[in-house]
């Protein structure tokens, strides 16, 4: 527990555990529990604390120096997660993070967007032509359509990609406890790191992709080329589970609410607020971790100095304090603070305009195409420590025209 003064208050500790199995099938029924208790509510089982509501995380978040990234709740060395750019902090984190900014930048969204949306309609075109169009939303449009432009855009070979789906899986449990889900999924991913780290290699890289500008950057002298390489490896995490999941839950979100679909199609200017709604509402990273080295307050509540947190920022999109209604889909709703699906300040998602260039693009397609969606039969969500997203989406699309 942590200490208090006579000017803080203490932090209020419970059994829940957001690890537990039963936590992970249901993350906004646990993580909101904990949310509703406290604004820091101190978690028993693993000794961390949890920053639990919107306004306090993103406030805690602008304060990278008493929030630090350079540790956190569960860390250890993992050939899934670089430290690189994560776990770092001005100057080396602004060296590195404009390198990975640079290549998902300007001077690189123009043709991807454009590749995108050329890949997105391909996709559909021969997703329509079926006679009957009930499909999985996951392995059917969002990995089937992520696996192949994100990759791509990397300069990534193409035989042997589907390891790609277990590296991502294993990463997304690599921070928490021990447990049978934990190991099976870091065994999975482990027969896929060979084929990683062959892959990220300079040479097996296309030269004017992501991955070979950031080795012409190495050659410049701007970065080092172990830097570039664990760059690569981690420009590829950050843009897509991120965007497989994302995509899925949109999907979902769109089967479950088909009168939001209509208003879409009635007004294609809200493209981009239905992608921004369907990560609040089901956020593809539940939670960021930090380290408070000096110590923090927070609404009053004392963190003590050295103390491992998570930002909870799942439970954070569905904060009545925050968002009206939060458990309902509302692609028109007013997010005059937005969200914190990709985190916020300093360590905010550096792949977050690639998963929204990602979604959005594929938005657009569907609903030139798409004159209905709903839902064909009961979706299922992933267990993972560390992200929320479905398994399974089962869809049925009307065409339209």
């Amino acid at each position: 527990m942590a200490t208090t003064t006579s000017e803080t208050r203490p932090i209020p500790s419970t059994d829940i555990d957001p690890f537990a199995p039963g936590s992970l099938r249901d993350p906004f029924a646990a993580d909101g529990a904990v949310r509703e208790i406290a604004p820091v509510v101190y978690i028993e089982k693993h000794d961390y604390y949890a920053v639990t509501r919107f306004a306090d995380i993103r406030k805690a978040l602008r304060d990278w120096r008493r929030f630090s990234s350079t540790d956190r709740p569960f860390y250890e060395d993992s050939p899934f997660r670089p430290r690189i750019v994560l776990f770092e902090e001005p100057p080396a984190h602004t060296r590195t993070k404009s390198a990975i900014m640079d290549v998902l930048g300007p001077r690189n969204l123009g043709w991807m967007g454009e590749y995108f949306a050329r890949h997105a309609d391909l996709l559909l075109d021969r997703i329509l032509d079926r006679p009957s169009v009930e499909l999985d939303g996951y392995a059917e449009l969002a990995v089937d359509y992520v696996l192949k432009v994100f990759p791509d855009v990397i300069g990534m070979p193409e035989e042997g990609r589907r390891a790609l789906l277990d590296f991502g899986s294993a990463g997304l449990n690599t921070f928490g406890p021990p447990s049978e889900l934990r190991d099976r999924k870091l065994a999975t991913g482990a027969k896929a790191v060979e084929w990683i780290e062959r892959n990220i290699g300079r040479d097996s890289l296309t030269p004017d992709g992501l991955g070979g500008q950031l080795y012409a950057m190495a050659d410049e002298g701007r970065i080092s080329e172990q830097e570039a390489r664990d760059l690569v490896k981690t420009v590829f995490a950050a843009g897509f589970d991120t965007s497989t999941h994302g995509i899925a839950s949109m999907l979902r979100a769109f089967g479950d609410h088909p009168g939001e679909w209509q208003k879409l199609r009635g007004n294609r200017d809200l493209v981009d607020a239905a992608w921004e709604e369907s990560v609040r509402l089901y956020p593809p990273n539940r939670f960021g971790g930090r380290w408070t080295p000096q110590g923090a307050v927070v609404d009053g509540y004392e963190i003590p100095a050295g103390a491992k947190v998570l930002m909870m920022w799942l439970g954070a999109g569905r904060d009545a304090r925050e968002y009206d209604d939060p458990d309902t889909f509302v692609i028109d709703r007013d997010m005059r603070n937005g969200h914190l699906a990709f985190g916020f300040g300093l360590h905010t998602c550096a792949g977050n305009l690639v998963a929204r260039m990602e979604a959005t693009t594929l938005l657009r397609s569907l609903v030139e195409r798409v004159a209905s969606i709903e839902r064909a039969g009961e979706p299922r969500t992933a267990m993972n420590y560390q992200a929320f997203g479905h398994e399974y989406v089962p869809l049925r699309l009307g065409r339209a025209g």
